[in-house]
């Protein structure tokens, strides 16, 4: 018996195959979003669970003991941020953000509801949407994990900025004024200074050091660091000194709106008894941060001098307004005796 096929048959055919498909398809990106939720949610409770720390020891030694990991809980932040309305829009983003290739590099980072206490964690600058863990070349296999090689990660500067170059939040915007100095002409970055290069074994599934970036970021709470960003110079010239100040930062300096240097001028006599001493604060509040590269030379009056006097130029730091001046970090000294 013939079963003629007539042309609404196959409109309803054609029409059921059409429905099957799209059914199928919305099912499969609904399994897909599904399983990619599962992988970023595990990638979270493998990091609580101390995964990270066990694959990657070495590097997890120098995350641990950063200001990163304690980006949340140090006790500085804590008290600066209750004094911003609206901190959560303003602060917290940046001290426990979502994994900045998620919400967007470069973009302003989004405060995440879990594990703030770890503060600017491995997973907010290597974790992506898919639950894979992003890295340089040369990443060591995993089976926790998959890897994604990326380029970004040989200069991570645009990483960095997504934290530390905000205009609309100054106290981290220190990459704005780094791309305008030399240290970016040179092709240089954020790392540079602040992720030196290390020999290390990358991860227990490693059978050999290779070179890698030092996950530290050492900055204005590292006194080596600090020392390294400027230097002094003193000249004495007929009851004038001239303390010229060389930057050796990529970026503004102090590069914090809180932090203060205070470049003093002491004239102590022979015996060391204090006879002057001047100071300039330098500070975003003073408007007068100096620049990438720059050197400045301050004059001061020093009209009573006598022979053996010595004359001593300190330039030190102020981490926040409430450090005493008993906590100042010494940054860079000269001294000149008068002749």
């Amino acid at each position: 018996m013939d079963f003629p096929i007539t042309r609404r048959g196959i409109t309803v055919v054609s029409f059921g195959f059409l429905v099957c498909v799209l059914v199928a398809l919305i099912s499969s990106l609904a399994l897909r979003a599904e399983n990619q939720i599962d992988r970023v949610a595990e990638a979270y409770q493998g990091f609580q669970d101390g995964k990270c720390k066990s694959c990657h020891p070495a590097i997890w030694r120098e995350w641990e003991n950063s200001m990163h990991a304690k980006a949340w809980v140090d006790e500085i932040y804590q008290f600066a941020a209750n004094q911003v309305p609206d901190r959560e829009t303003k602060c917290d983003q940046c001290h426990a953000p979502q994994p900045i290739l998620i919400t967007g590099v470069g973009k302003m980072p989004k405060l995440r509801d879990n594990q703030r206490e770890v503060g600017v964690s491995c997973l907010v600058c290597h974790l992506d949407a898919h639950g894979a863990m992003h890295g340089p070349p040369a990443s060591a296999e995993t089976y926790f994990h998959a890897n994604v090689t990326n380029p970004i990660y040989t200069d991570p500067t645009a990483l960095c900025k997504t934290c530390h170059g905000q205009p609309s939040v100054p106290e981290h915007d220190q990459v704005s004024s780094f791309l305008d100095s030399r240290f970016a002409e040179k092709d240089q970055g954020c790392a540079t200074c602040h992720m030196p290069i290390v020999s290390r074994l990358q991860s227990t599934a490693s059978y050999e050091s290779i070179k890698g970036r030092k996950h530290t970021w050492r900055g204005s709470r590292s006194v080596a660091q600090l020392k390294r960003a400027a230097s002094l110079q003193l000249e004495y010239v007929s009851g004038e000194v001239g303390v010229k100040i060389q930057s050796k930062t990529g970026h503004v300096l102090p590069g914090g709106t809180l932090r203060t240097m205070i470049l003093e001028v002491t004239l102590l006599a022979p015996d060391g008894a204090e006879r002057q001493k001047q100071q300039i604060p330098i500070s975003a509040k003073d408007g007068n941060r100096l620049f990438p590269d720059e050197n400045r030379t301050s004059v001061f009056d020093v009209p009573s001098t006598t022979v053996g006097d010595t004359i001593k130029a300190r330039l030190m730091y102020q981490l926040t307004p409430e450090t005493p001046e008993s906590a100042w970090i010494l940054m860079a000294e000269s001294v000149h005796i008068v002749p």
